[in-house]
């Protein structure tokens, strides 16, 4: 598995409160992003938090899980409760919390636990595939007909997330299989890459550059505007012979 990763605090933000992580264990290959919200450094701290939170459950009970899927949300709900708590104990971080998109690959499996609104896509000769479900105020609006998602990208609460990590005690975790090929590429971004380009912009960029879009990817959304911070990572599945 080839993998590029970068993060970035964009041309608005002061500080940048996205975190990724990436590992190759043994059996597998682990992708994460998170999008932290919250006051001075709250959402700093509930990104990498809930990130780190996440790897280490992974770590410590791979070998114990004989459902995978099953595993990737007990991770994810475990960092919630983390989260949670943690923002419980200090004031300065009351209210704080994250979204998390993470991706599980083993083998010819891509395992996915999702909540927020930081999206999966998978880009393969086939075009280009969201895999995760924007848990938002305008997704919901879509899914009901009341605005198409062109209107969606200029909506005034476009940023209003339904769902995260850590605001409260207990969370909804969106999990799901892929099956991916060799060759297959997955994309993991925070929504500030998505404000300002288009999934049809995504796939003819990463088409053509592979695991190296996640630069051309950021300066793109960067030089558009760049209000939020950006996070993108690319892993290829390379033949295993």
């Amino acid at each position: 598995m080839r993998i590029k990763c970068k993060t970035d605090k964009g041309m608005v933000r002061e500080s940048n409160q996205d975190y990724i992580l990436t590992l190759k264990g043994k059996n597998y290959v682990l992708l994460i992003t998170a999008d932290g919200m919250g006051g001075h450094k709250a959402g700093e701290i509930a990104s990498k938090i809930a990130s780190i939170s996440i790897r280490d459950f992974i770590f410590k009970n791979f070998s114990l899980y004989i459902d995978t899927e099953e595993l990737i949300r007990d991770a994810i709900i475990s960092s919630n409760k983390i989260v949670f708590n943690k923002s419980t104990e200090d004031n300065s971080l009351n209210g704080m919390g994250t979204t998390i998109t993470c991706c599980l690959i083993k083998g010819d499996k891509l395992y996915l636990g999702h909540v927020g609104d930081s999206r999966a896509y998978i880009v393969n000769e086939k075009g280009i595939t969201k895999i995760t479900q924007d848990h938002s105020f305008v997704q919901e609006l879509i899914d009901n007909g009341s605005i198409t998602e062109n209107e969606a990208l200029r909506h005034p609460q476009r940023n209003l997330i339904t769902r995260a990590i850590g605001t409260d005690k207990h969370v909804v975790v969106d999990t799901k299989i892929e099956n991916i090929m060799e060759n297959d590429l997955i994309i993991l971004c925070t929504d500030g890459l998505t404000t300002y380009v288009s999934s049809e912009e995504i796939f003819e960029i990463v088409k053509e550059k592979k695991e190296d879009a996640v630069f051309e990817l950021i300066d793109l959304a960067n030089s558009r505007g760049g209000s939020d911070n950006i996070s993108v990572i690319i892993a290829r599945k390379e033949d295993e012979k």
